[in-house]
């Protein structure tokens, strides 16, 4: 993609297009697009309205297109940003096509298919004088030298051999990756050189992670987080057993870091003496804070449970069993 189409959508000084088409696997690159749209839309003034997927369904086209001819009386441009459009049909495109044919100037349609673009959608936008922009992923090949370059911007001096590193503990996602930098790069000094020693002393490996994203998630006491990211996890493949164990590492550490807070520590202290790298340690430090370590052992106690159900003491189904068990964890009152 040239240089026009990359920064086209986040220059004020350029014209707003009647409608952009943003596709591509590079979630980093397609959600900073989308940075790009709402900070404009919020410094101009401007109105923006979201419509969104839900499971395996696009955006509602329909919906869309009946609020294209709306007009506001609090701004002079709106903006209608539907987002997930790749499984659109091409009767679905047809619709919104026509209606496109008659958008007027005060509006800017945004479409964003998280990967390939569905057929007849680039056309469609492309009649009406709107814009495409692709934003691949890298190969697998090219991927160390995304995480060194991502790496760079943030102010680090990221080796080959730890974007390397990076790459194989926390997989493709460029999402993912991008923020593990931004987590690297809060610890780090400005500049700092960091190495394959330090990447794996600062990040966890996948299986690490998918327990840790449960505790935390129970730790902040966010029921529906915690239910969210165990069922992602479930429909990702994981399996129970893994995430329990993990879950009650996480929580462990948790409680040990709450009640030493409590009894009057000191915070530097408290992180040295859990078991995790020195980062880890103080991200977690500093969530427990306020927390009742009470809360915390109460939570033990229910993923306990969790594991009791799973090897048969329940009737409830795996996947149940573990959104009763993360819900009651995090605070939610019953197990209904």
């Amino acid at each position: 993609m040239g240089t026009a189409a990359r920064s086209r959508l986040g220059r004020v000084a350029d014209s707003l297009k009647p409608a952009y088409l943003i596709a591509g696997d590079d979630g980093a690159k397609l959600d900073a697009a989308l940075f790009r749209l709402r900070a404009r839309a919020e410094r101009e003034g401007g109105m923006l309205e979201t419509f969104e997927g839900t499971g395996s369904a696009g955006p509602n086209v329909d919906e869309l297109i009946g609020a294209m001819p709306a007009m506001s009386l609090i701004s002079e441009h709106r903006y209608l940003l539907a987002d997930g459009v790749q499984p659109w049909r091409a009767t679905q495109i047809k619709r919104l096509a026509e209606a496109l044919a008659g958008i007027g100037e005060q509006l800017t349609i945004v479409l964003v298919a998280r990967g390939s673009a569905p057929k007849g959608l680039p056309e469609a936008v492309k009649r009406v004088g709107g814009e495409i922009l692709n934003y691949a992923a890298p190969s697998k090949r090219e991927l160390p030298t995304w995480i060194a370059d991502a790496a760079r911007a943030r102010g680090l001096q990221l080796t080959v051999q730890a974007a390397r590193a990076l790459a194989a503990r926390l997989g493709e996602s460029t999402v993912r990756l991008g923020t593990e930098l931004d987590r690297i790069a809060i610890w780090a000094e400005p500049g700092q050189r960091i190495d394959i020693e330090q990447v794996e002393e600062l990040t966890s490996d996948a299986s690490e992670r998918a327990g840790w994203t449960l505790g935390d998630a129970i730790v902040a006491r966010d029921a529906a987080e915690a239910v969210t990211a165990a069922d992602v996890l479930l429909d990702q493949g994981e399996a129970v057993t893994p995430m329990i164990y993990g879950m009650a590492s996480r929580l462990r550490s948790a409680h040990i870091a709450a009640a030493g807070l409590e009894g009057g520590r000191a915070a530097r202290e408290i992180e040295a003496s859990l078991p995790m790298a020195p980062y880890p340690s103080k991200l977690l430090v500093r969530a427990v804070r306020g927390v009742p370590p009470g809360d915390l052992s109460e939570a033990i106690g229910t993923i306990a449970d969790l594991e009791w159900w799973t090897r048969g003491g329940s009737d409830y189904e795996e996947r149940v069993a573990l959104t009763l068990a993360v819900r009651e964890a995090a605070g939610a009152e019953g197990r209904g």
